[in-house]
């Protein structure tokens, strides 16, 4: 995915985006093992009561278990799905009494189900077990014990993804409500194998996304027209310009919001004026108070010190300092400007006067600092009265102005007396005003109110879909890349599994005018679908409304077998439970093909109480072991071993002896045929076990069965789990059964490609049938 990314137009914002989409996926999940179906065993479930155990062969091939309705073979199926899932798709939308029956009524003790598992490494079978602590179906545990493992709980292994994109659990009613159910439950059904879910998780997460940023422009969307309606029936400018700022087609959001908050210019020259008013401040008139106090005591300390000796003294030291300075600036002149004396302004004089001066400047300190607070409390008074705002109202203009003129006012004592006056005076006149606007803009803000909040509470939202904008641009852009990219992939990885479906439906549609194009999956979200291009005569029909019953659970198997093909899937077996109703014979001839073409590389086990489809299996002389299951009273169970390959090549066998008047020739060519047949399948058994045993991988493990392609090599691979190893081979099967033995299995090998003499028919396959039964017990 990062790779298509890399490739794509996309800038890296919405790049980005989708990274993030696919890396939110809920972290990792446990894989099961490749595994086969080694037995079930079940105690005191469903149609089973005491301990019954149905065995079977860990491997390729196609089981049938047959027996009478109510014989519990059923039973089996079930158990095998309940130990690994805990559910079962039967009782699924059912009612209660169907989950409330699962205990067998004969049976006292807990109940019981255990499932033998040969798991890929393992050189044991492991085993689920499952068992119940009450009357609840749902109240039980399971467990699996693995060899060399310490028993674990079955959930925290991980394994219920799998199980429920791979399913090797098929019924004929689970078939019948995905094919009679909803679209989409058709569709992710057969979605889940395609590995889709990380895809599917990404379009969510952003769809969850595109709520998320779109949520709020359609909630002021919604709620516009309601708001627009409150702000015409109310009386108020304000609210009549909101709703003009409101109507066009792009509503003015920045108008709107001034209104709200009530700044910025407006047009209301009433309201703009008694908002401005209703903040006017005048003077300050405890601060003038202090002022003028601290003036006039400046006033009062200044007047305590005329006509002082400290008075005096300054003005003789000023007097001493213009004389002082007079002398410095004419050094030459030595007759006083004063008295008009001569030989008196020298050297010596100055000194005296300098040192004079400075004994009375410090007899005048107290003056000097008087003076100096007397100015700057007269400055401090005048700084007070500053100019009014420039749209002052014209009823308190001349209050303000003689407030203003104490800032020229010289004497301190005058100053004193006016700015406290006038201070007072231009205070009421604001406070008048203020009061004045207030009250008369409270009677509008009362009308104004409610609709100013609504419009505050839809701005939020208005604003909220204005940021998220590009969000959601980006995130739409995402997803339209997303869903052409997931139906790509889909596609692709839809296309080997419809062509399977297409062969599937080529076999079990015997002597059906309906043919089955390509199946395809199409939509998304709530559209999802399977998409069935079928034909009735060459002529396009709808799949569900032309087919009959029978067609519909052989369309069922064709959408759901082909999962077993999936390398992926870790499931090498598949459970199929009551397969052939409502099919006619010509279509059970069909399934017979399927079940035998899926068992050549998967463990199918097939549970039928319909006698046809192990007669079609015989006449078609396709290869399957047969088990019938029989109930006795109080619900024993009885597994009984039916057909299996070696017995099915060896009736055949004895078929052909029988026949009369059947050319030699023929003899020669068959009967090597089927004997090489029986052994091959004798010879798989400890082969597949003896492989088993060294915990290879199932997969490597029918690598090498496939590579056996002599009789001999099939014999060397039961005895040293190596196909090379014939000559060894052949001398312990000639130590264990004679040279008649050996030289038995030499002629299966060379009949099987070659016409061979054959002397005595019945003593070829009596030697057959014992070396068979020798050779499974290695």
């Amino acid at each position: 995915m990062a790779a298509r990314l890399a490739g794509s137009d996309l800038d890296e914002g919405t790049r980005a985006l989708l990274l993030t989409a696919f890396q939110d996926d809920g972290g990792a999940r446990g894989r099961m093992p490749g595994a086969y179906l080694q037995s079930v065993t079940v105690s005191g479930f469903r149609g089973i009561g005491r301990t019954a155990r149905l065995p079977l062969t860990p491997g390729p091939g196609l089981t049938l278990v047959t027996g009478r309705n109510g014989s519990g073979k059923s039973s089996f199926a079930e158990a095998v799905e309940i130990a690994l899932t805990g559910d079962n798709a039967r009782w699924r939308g059912r009612s209660d009494i169907w989950r409330k029956s699962w205990r067998n009524l004969h049976h006292g003790q807990e109940p019981k189900v255990a499932v033998e598992l040969r798991l890929d490494g393992d050189p044991e079978p492991a085993t689920v077990l499952r068992t119940w602590h009450g009357d609840d179906v749902a109240d039980s545990t399971a467990e699996l014990d693995r060899p060399g493992h310490a028993p674990v709980p079955l959930p925290g292994l991980g394994w219920q993804e799998d199980l429920a994109t791979y399913r090797p659990f098929l019924s004929y009613s689970e078939l019948g409500q995905v094919i009679g159910g909803r679209p989409s439950e058709m569709y992710d059904a057969v979605a889940s194998i395609l590995g889709l879910e990380q895809l599917a998780a990404a379009d969510k997460w952003l769809r969850d996304r595109t709520r998320e940023y779109d949520a709020p422009a359609k909630e002021a969307k919604a709620e516009l027209p309601a708001l627009l309606t409150l702000l015409d029936g109310t009386d108020d400018p304000r609210a009549q310009s909101a709703h003009t700022a409101l109507s066009g087609r792009r509503p003015d959001l920045a108008r709107a919001a001034e209104l709200a908050a009530g700044t910025g210019p407006v047009d209301e020259a009433l309201l703009f004026d008694l908002r401005r008013r209703s903040t006017l401040t005048g003077p300050d008139i405890e601060a003038v108070a202090t002022a003028v106090t601290r003036l006039r005591e400046a006033i009062a300390s200044a007047e305590d010190l005329r006509g002082t000796s400290a008075e005096d003294a300054l003005r003789r030291a000023e007097l001493l300092a213009r004389a002082l300075a007079h002398h410095r600036a004419h050094p030459a002149l030595d007759t006083c400007p004063v008295c008009g004396g001569t030989a008196r302004l020298d050297e010596e004089w100055a000194r005296d006067a300098a040192e004079q001066e400075s004994l009375l400047r410090a007899e005048a300190e107290q003056v000097l600092t008087a003076r100096r607070e007397l100015d700057a409390a007269a400055q401090a008074v005048r700084g007070l009265a500053v100019p009014p705002p420039d749209w002052l109202p014209s009823e308190i203009a001349a209050a303000w102005d003689d407030w203003l003129r104490c800032r020229t006012v010289s004497d301190p004592a005058v100053l004193a007396s006016a700015a406290e006056n006038a201070a007072r005076i231009a205070a009421d006149a604001a406070r008048v005003a203020r009061q004045e606007a207030a009250t008369r803009l409270a009677d509008q803000d009362d009308t104004w109110r409610d609709a100013a909040r609504a419009l505050a509470a839809w701005l939020d939202k208005a604003h909220a879909a204005e940021q998220a904008a590009p969000h959601l641009a980006r995130v739409k852009a995402a997803q339209k890349w997303l869903r052409a990219t997931h139906d790509e992939i889909r596609a692709d990885r839809m296309r080997p599994i419809a062509e399977d479906a297409q062969r599937i439906w080529s076999n079990l549609r015997q002597q059906s005018n309906v043919a089955l194009g390509p199946v395809r999956l199409s939509g998304s979200a709530t559209q999802r679908k399977v998409a069935l291009d079928v034909t009735v005569d060459d002529i396009d029909a709808p799949a569900l409304g032309v087919m009959s019953q029978g067609e519909l659970h052989s369309l069922a198997l064709s959408l759901f077998l082909p999962r077993t093909f999936l390398p992926e899937n870790p499931f090498r077996f598949l459970v199929i439970d009551d397969p052939v109703q409502s099919m006619d014979p010509a279509k059970v001839d069909g399934l017979a093909r399927v079940l035998a073409l899926l068992a050549e590389h998967r463990q199918v086990v097939v549970f039928t109480h319909d006698t046809r489809l192990p007669q079609a299996l015989k006449y078609l002389r396709l290869p399957a072991t047969v088990l019938t299951v029989d109930r006795r009273e109080r619900s024993a169970v009885r597994v009984r071993s039916g057909d299996d390959p070696v017995k099915q090549a060896l009736y055949d066998a004895k078929a052909l002896a029988r026949t009369r008047d059947l050319p030699g020739d023929v003899v020669a060519r068959v009967l090597p045929g089927l004997c090489r047949t029986a052994l091959e399948a004798a010879l798989l058994e400890p082969a597949r076990r003896r492989l088993l045993g060294t915990g290879l991988p199932h997969d490597e493990i029918e690598r090498r069965i496939a590579k056996a392609h002599k009789l001999t090599e099939l014999a060397s691979l039961a005895l040293y789990g190596e196909t090379d190893r014939v000559g060894e081979t052949m001398t312990d099967l000639t130590r264990a059964y004679g040279q008649q033995g050996t030289d038995h299995i030499r002629w299966c090998n060379k009949g099987s490609h070659e016409a061979v003499p054959v002397d005595d028919v019945e003593e070829i396959i009596r030697r057959t049938a014992e070396l068979a039964k020798a050779v499974r017990s290695l």
